[in-house]
Order: structure tokens, then C-alpha cells, then sequence
């Protein structure tokens, strides 16, 4: 655990812009402290906005440092109105040159009803996106393949209930190519034996048009439809 010492200062005098914005420092490297390195924390002063960072914790986020330019919004909120009765702005996402996904927070710092300076969060969440996608990739690998068969118990599937026979075959094709996350172009023939042997256990082939129907959604002729059904089939 870290522990910094606050600082005594002089009796209070009456601060300029810079010097007031500068009396937020010490939060910066708190919020930098408690929120984690995945979190860049940033104090702008407006006075120059070619150079408006001047604390900085977890810079190495964006790569930036004291001495780096303002953003866009930062420099709207200074030349237009648009923030002119917000006090902060949260939830929005950032453009950097660094490659990471980005959500953002920004807290305008006002003296006399002027803003003079902005302290912002920069939160830093490409590791928990991946580990979404990663999540989901796992999920599609060991368990929507699941052979049912293999169960002790074997749950029901779902009623679908329908207004047409071209909505049934559509959404009984959308189901098993829900198994294979991946272009149909890709498919091996592996894949596509499999999709008929699914759709045949469900007799989907008992549904007028359905050969036709699967040879267009697969990519193949309907002879070979009826090729993977006999190969399925024996």
C-alpha cells in the first residue's frame, strides 16, 4: 500500500485560473491510485490548450504526458456553449493512436462560471472486451455443440410457432448454422453433412421446398443435398 503525506500549505490567497486548476493535482494521483492502472487520469488547464495536460497518472494508457495538447471537447467546451450547463460529461468513447477501447469521463473545473479546466478518466477497457469475445468463443466451442444424444436427460427444444412454412425453414436453418459461428463459405463438408443431419432429425426435409430452400442457403445443388441426406441417412 502507498501512502502519501499531504502536504501543508500557505493560509489561502486569493488563486488565479492556473493555480486553481493546479489545486486538483492531488486527486489525479489519488484517483490514479484507487481506480488502477487501467485508468489514465488527466488535468487540463485551458489557459493553453497546445499544452493543456498538466498532471497526469497511468499516462501510458493514451502515451500521453504534462505537456500534451487538449482534446476536441475540451477545446468545445471552451469555444461553444454545448457544455455550457453540464457539469460533467460521462459514457463516451475516445479515438487514440493507441489501439485500445476506450470509455470516458470528463469533469469540467469552472471559476466564476467560466471553465477553466477539466479533470477526466480515461478507462481502459480492451482486456475486458477481449475477455467478452473470449467468453463467447468458449461458449461456442464447448457447448453449443453439445450432442443432445449424449445426455442422460434429453431437454425439449423449443415450440416454434410460425405464420408461414418459409419462416419455419428459415428459422430451423438459422438454428443450426447458429452452431458453426462462421460464413457459410467457409464451411467444410464436414459442416455441411452436419447441418442436414441435424435438420433431418428434426424432420425439417418433411416441410414442402425445404431440399431447395438448404441447397441455397449451403452453397450446393440439391443433388448434393440428397447425397448428404443418404450419407447421413446410412
Amino acid at each position: 500500500m502507498k501512502i502519501y503525506k499531504q502536504s501543508t500549505n500557505q493560509p489561502h490567497l486569493e488563486l488565479n485560473d492556473s493555480e486553481y486548476v493546479m489545486s486538483f493535482a492531488p486527486l489525479v494521483t489519488f484517483l490514479g491510485e484507487a481506480l488502477g492502472r487501467a485508468t489514465e487520469v488527466v488535468l487540463h488547464d485551458v489557459a493553453d490548450l497546445d499544452h493543456s495536460v498538466v498532471a497526469i497518472a497511468n499516462g501510458e494508457v493514451t502515451g500521453r504526458k504534462v505537456g500534451s495538447p487538449a482534446t476536441d471537447l475540451i477545446i468545445r467546451a471552451v469555444h461553444t456553449k454545448q457544455y455550457d450547463n453540464r457539469e460533467f460529461v460521462t459514457g463516451y468513447t475516445v479515438n487514440s493512436d493507441v489501439p485500445r477501447s476506450l470509455r470516458s469521463a470528463t469533469y469540467f473545473i469552472r471559476k466564476d462560471g467560466r471553465i477553466v479546466g477539466a479533470l477526466c478518466l480515461n478507462a481502459d477497457q480492451t482486456l475486458l472486451r477481449n475477455l467478452d469475445a473470449l467468453v463467447s468463443q468458449i461458449g461456442n466451442a464447448y457447448f453449443s455443440n453439445l450432442d443432445d444424444r449424449d445426455q442422460e436427460t434429453e431437454e425439449e427444444k423449443p415450440e416454434l410457432i410460425a405464420n408461414s412454412i418459409s419462416e419455419i425453414t428459415s428459422t430451423a436453418i438459422d438454428t443450426a448454422f447458429g452452431q458453426r459461428p462462421y460464413p457459410v463459405a467457409h464451411y467444410t463438408q464436414e459442416d455441411r453433412l452436419e447441418i442436414v443431419r441435424i435438420l433431418d432429425e428434426d424432420g425439417f426435409f418433411q416441410l414442402r421446398g425445404a431440399v431447395s430452400v438448404l441447397a441455397s442457403r449451403l452453397l450446393v445443388s440439391e443433388p448434393t443435398i440428397y447425397r448428404y441426406l443418404k450419407q447421413s441417412r446410412s
